[in-house]
C-alpha cells in the first residue's frame, strides 16, 4: 500500500481525525495519527505546536487545524501510515500519550 503526500494547507486547512492517537517523540515532539474523515485514509501529523485538550483540536507546524472526533483508538490505515512515517523519518523511539491527552481532556471537561 503506497503513502503519498497530502494536499498543501491552502487547499485544505482543517481536517477531522477519528480513531485518533497522539505520539511523542524522545525529542519532544508530538504528531498525531488517526483515520482522516475528510480523504478516508490513514493520517500522520507534522509537529503539533498547540493543542487543546478541552476541545480536541491542534494547530501543527503547517498551520492546519485537526479536530479529533470522538474517543482515541487504533486505525489500521493510520497504523500503516505512521510505521512508513516513522521509518522515512529515522524514527526508532517514541510513546503513545494519548491516555495522558484523554485524561486531560476528560478533566477540563468536567470542570
Amino acid at each position: 500500500m503506497p503513502v503519498w503526500h497530502t494536499r498543501p494547507v491552502d487547499e485544505q486547512d482543517s481536517l477531522t481525525l477519528s480513531n485518533w492517537q497522539v505520539v511523542q517523540l524522545s525529542n519532544g515532539d508530538r504528531h498525531l495519527v488517526g483515520y482522516c474523515v475528510e480523504n478516508r485514509e490513514g493520517r500522520v501529523s507534522s509537529v503539533v505546536r498547540e493543542l487543546d485538550t478541552r476541545q480536541l483540536c491542534a494547530r501543527t507546524a503547517t498551520g492546519r487545524i485537526y479536530t479529533l472526533r470522538g474517543q482515541p483508538g487504533g486505525n489500521l490505515d493510520a497504523a500503516y501510515v505512521w510505521k512508513q512515517w516513522a521509518a522515512l523519518n529515522s524514527v526508532d523511539s517514541w510513546k503513545d500519550v494519548t491516555t495522558a491527552i484523554w485524561q486531560e481532556h476528560r478533566d477540563a471537561r468536567s470542570t
